[in-house]
C-alpha cells in the first residue's frame, strides 16, 4: 500500500518536473532571442540609446531572476537533505532487511530521484542565468567600446 502511493507521488513529481523544464526551455528561448536581438542592435549607431537602456533594464530583471532561483535551491537543497536524513533512518530502522552503507545509499538515492532531477533542473536554469547576465554585462560593456568606434570614425 505505501509503495502504491509512494509511486504514485513520485508520478505526479516527475510529472510537474516535466512542466518545470518545458517552462525552463521556454525561458531560455526567450532570453537567447532577447540577447540575440540585444547583439544586433549593435550594429546600428542610431539605436544604441535604446539599447543601452534595454540592457541595463533587462540585466536587473535576469539578475532578479537568478537571485530567485539561487533562492529556490537553497530551499531545494533543505528538502533533500532533509528527505535524505528521513530515508536513512527509514532504512536503518525501519527496513526489513540490513544494509551496509552503498546498498543504503543507493536506495536512498532510488527515492529521491524526483527531487535530485528537480534540483540539478533548477540548478542548471541557475547557471544559464547567470551566463545571461554576463553575456548582458558584456552587452553593455561593449555599448562604450561601440560609440568611441563610431565617435573615431566621425572625426
Amino acid at each position: 500500500m505505501e509503495e502504491n502511493q509512494n509511486q504514485e507521488g513520485q508520478q505526479a513529481a516527475s510529472s510537474n518536473n516535466e512542466e518545470l523544464t518545458n517552462k525552463f526551455t521556454k525561458e531560455r528561448k526567450y532570453w537567447s532571442d532577447l540577447v540575440k536581438s540585444m547583439s544586433e542592435k549593435m550594429r546600428d549607431i542610431y539605436s544604441i540609446t535604446d539599447l543601452q537602456v534595454e540592457a541595463y533594464s533587462q540585466r536587473q530583471i535576469a539578475a532578479e531572476y537568478a537571485h530567485t532561483l539561487a533562492a529556490h535551491m537553497v530551499r531545494l537543497n533543505k528538502m533533500f537533505r532533509a528527505a535524505k536524513i528521513e530515508r536513512w533512518e527509514h532504512y536503518t530502522r525501519n527496513y526489513d532487511l540490513r544494509m551496509d552503507k552503498e546498498p543504503k545509499e543507493l536506495h536512498i538515492y532510488k527515492d529521491l530521484a524526483v527531487l535530485v532531477e528537480k534540483r540539478e533542473a533548477v540548478q542548471n536554469h541557475l547557471e544559464y542565468m547567470r551566463e545571461t547576465v554576463r553575456s548582458i554585462d558584456t552587452i553593455c560593456y561593449g555599448i562604450k567600446h561601440r560609440i568611441a568606434l563610431e565617435e573615431y570614425r566621425r572625426s
